[in-house]
């Protein structure tokens, strides 16, 4: 149901951050051999120490060799580096809150041992998908990858996975640089870029830096892939799953559905106004960057000749309509690999 109801505003792929049971690769599969998945499929084990990797890069391979097909592909390992802003149990650098009960936050494992965890990725070849939302854990991330990286030329052999860091949304103004330069793909939820998560964080965070949580056009200005998605869960947010809601409060830092304080900052519930994201950034991340991420940017997103016609047709403009209206947006049609699973032309 739910591919159903985020494939009609055209979504043509999806990233399943954690597979909680091997049921649900199995009714994957089951959808791809009926001819009924209208999608790319990608799929993450979780691991949370450097003890338990092995068997989580074990049981990536089996699922993959099991159910993985040109459409399903299960090769990437995710981890939960540290907390969340909102809770006060993010890895921060400089604490600045009054009621930041965690101190500066923990994190899962430290830089040399997540350094490790991705050498034995690399080794194995199985990507890394990992959740971080404090700036001491970004840079932690960035360390470990410069170091893996160095590493692996060491010892003679070849850097072969793709890092993805997931949400970052406070990042130190030295590091933005570092993703493009360490080749770190950045994965944003759209969604939250206005009021959904707000006050929480502030009171743990500190105004100065609660003020540059989701800042991302720096890291994009310097080369930086970054990608979009909603990190949905529950049926009751389903809706925030569609990419042109994702896009309206991205690009307004409006929500329409939390305007929590559009009097205190006229116009935009999150500042500030240059964190703005442009259409132009937008759409590139929810097509080209969504597909190197998914590693399908060799026959998937962009309309060129050789990939396949995996797009929309929409009636509305995106560059004239109303910034405040783009949610309303459904597209007259969805391709997938060519041919119409949603709508009609």
């Amino acid at each position: 149901m739910v591919g159903r109801v985020v494939g009609r505003h055209g979504v043509t792929a999806i990233f399943e951050a954690v597979i909680a049971h091997e049921s649900t690769v199995q009714a994957v599969a089951a959808l791809d051999t009926a001819g009924e998945l209208h999608c790319h499929y990608e799929g993450a084990v979780r691991f949370r120490t450097a003890e338990d990797l092995p068997d989580a890069i074990e049981t990536v391979q089996r699922y993959q060799n099991r159910y993985g097909s040109d459409r399903v592909r299960i090769r990437t390992l995710k981890l939960f580096l540290d907390g969340t802003n909102e809770v006060g149990n993010s890895a921060l650098l400089a604490p600045q809150g009054r009621a930041c009960s965690h101190g500066d936050g923990g994190m899962q494992m430290s830089t040399d041992e997540l350094t490790q965890c991705l050498l034995t990725s690399n080794r194995a070849d199985v990507d890394v998908h990992i959740h971080m939302v404090g700036d001491r854990a970004f840079r932690a991330g960035c360390d470990a990858v410069q170091a893996a990286k160095e590493l692996t030329v060491a010892e003679s052999d070849t850097w072969r996975i793709q890092v993805t860091f997931a949400h970052c949304e406070l990042v130190d103004p030295a590091d933005m640089h570092r993703p493009a330069e360490l080749g770190v793909l950045i994965n944003w939820t759209t969604h939250w870029s206005g009021g959904y998560f707000g006050e929480e964080a502030k009171e743990h965070l500190g105004e100065e830096c609660w003020n540059r949580m989701y800042a991302f056009n720096e890291m994009i200005d310097s080369g930086a892939t970054v990608a979009y998605s909603s990190d949905v869960v529950t049926d009751y947010e389903l809706n925030r799953a569609n990419p042109f809601f994702g896009i309206q409060v991205a690009h307004t830092r409006v929500d329409p559905e939390y305007p929590l304080d559009a009097d205190r900052f006229p116009g935009s519930v999150r500042p500030a106004a240059e964190s703005v994201l442009s259409l132009e950034q937008l759409i590139e991340g929810y097509t080209t960057g969504a597909a190197k991420q998914l590693r399908i940017d060799d026959r998937a997103g962009s309309i060129e000749v050789g990939k396949a016609a995996n797009l929309v047709v929409l009636d509305t403009d995106l560059f004239t309509a109303p910034p405040s209206t783009i949610s309303d947006i459904l597209p007259e049609a969805v391709l997938f690999d060519g041919s119409v699973v949603f709508g009609a032309l």
